[in-house]
């Protein structure tokens, strides 16, 4: 068959602007160093800036590395309000100061990367001071900037998913999105100390519906998640309300890294290090890109033959790889998959 519709241009844009981060998170998928390796200039970062606005992009969400460490940051938002982008980020709140609040008081939505609340701060082989981290949020939040979690998920922390969001709630923030943590970057390392198991996976749609909630704060999920939650085989319209869909990336989503190179998400490498300068030109030739457009196509049983496939798309490609080294394999993490091949 032919391959499926995507979209002109995607709608979102994940970008690391730096490398550089001074926290050593050992799950850190980006592998970010206390020094930057590469990351592009100034005037290099706002040109592909321009050029993904003028691509009809809408929304870029910031991040790295920690965003902040580039002196340059306050100016690269400016610009992005400047030529019509709408930039989110997404920091580790270490570094909040009042120039740093008077940064985000202009972009969108302001994510903190939080996976447990006090001593459970570092649960995830996070390095930080829980302490310094609230006291940068209630301060954002004093500021009236627009705060919301990012939850990374895994075998250590899946027990204390309420207290995130209780935080969260007590601190009035819009919404938090939970993450599964990826075998990518320093992350594939100690993956297996990390993971969720099976059982975890089965039990974490009924977890996620439980838990208690102000009607105002969202609850989100990565698209990681997805073959959790279809495992359950929920109604597919319940799923398109919720906004789930499944691996969006080289369709509505492109990611960026610090050099420059994109790719579909920020979990998977693009070997041929296309520019994110030359979108326009790559966006419908990349090889990198028709892979994923292709998963479906692609498909492999169990996913061939299940219902869900044109929303779930075989799952996660980042865990794929890491077990199998298949790009176009089931994600072995699916129970259904799993349950097959254990058959």
């Amino acid at each position: 068959g032919s391959s499926e519709q995507y979209l002109s241009a995607p709608t979102e844009v994940h970008w690391a602007i730096t490398n550089k981060c001074t926290q050593g998170c050992s799950g850190c998928y980006m592998n970010s160093q206390a020094t930057a390796d590469s990351e592009l200039s100034t005037e290099k970062l706002k040109q592909s800036l321009k050029k993904l606005r003028d691509f009809g992009v809408f929304h870029v969400a910031l991040g790295g590395g920690e965003a902040f460490l580039r002196s340059d940051f306050g100016g690269i938002v400016s610009y992005c309000e400047e030529i019509g982008l709408v930039p989110n980020l997404t920091t580790s709140g270490a570094i909040i100061g009042d120039e740093e609040i008077a940064i985000c008081k202009r972009m969108g939505q302001i994510n903190l990367s939080i996976d447990g609340i006090g001593e459970k701060y570092n649960i995830n082989g996070r390095h930080g001071n829980f302490d310094q981290v609230e006291n940068s949020l209630v301060k954002l939040r004093n500021a009236g900037v627009t705060v919301g979690i990012n939850c990374v998920v895994t075998r250590k922390n899946y027990d204390s998913l309420q207290e995130v969001v209780d935080f969260a709630a007590k601190h009035g923030l819009n919404e938090v999105e939970f993450l599964k943590y990826k075998p990518s970057g320093r992350g594939a390392i100690d993956y297996d100390q990390f993971s969720l198991t099976q059982e975890m996976i089965k039990t974490f749609y009924p977890k996620l519906l439980a838990l208690k909630h102000p009607a105002e704060m969202e609850l989100k999920i990565d698209c990681s998640f997805i073959p959790a939650l279809v495992y359950h085989k929920p109604k597919t319209e319940d799923l398109e309300k919720c906004a789930v869909s499944g691996c969006d990336a080289g369709n509505m989503l492109l990611s960026v890294k610090s050099n420059g190179v994109f790719a579909g998400c920020s979990f998977v490498d693009n070997d041929d290090a296309e520019m994110v300068g030359e979108i326009k030109d790559r966006w419908n030739t990349s090889r990198h890109l028709q892979k994923f457009r292709d998963l479906t196509k692609n498909a492999q049983e169990p996913c061939k033959s299940c219902e869900y496939l044109s929303i779930c798309r075989c799952g996660c490609r980042a865990t794929a790889k890491y077990y199998t080294d298949d790009f176009f394999a089931p994600d072995p993490e699916c129970p259904v998959v799993h349950e097959y091949r254990n058959k």
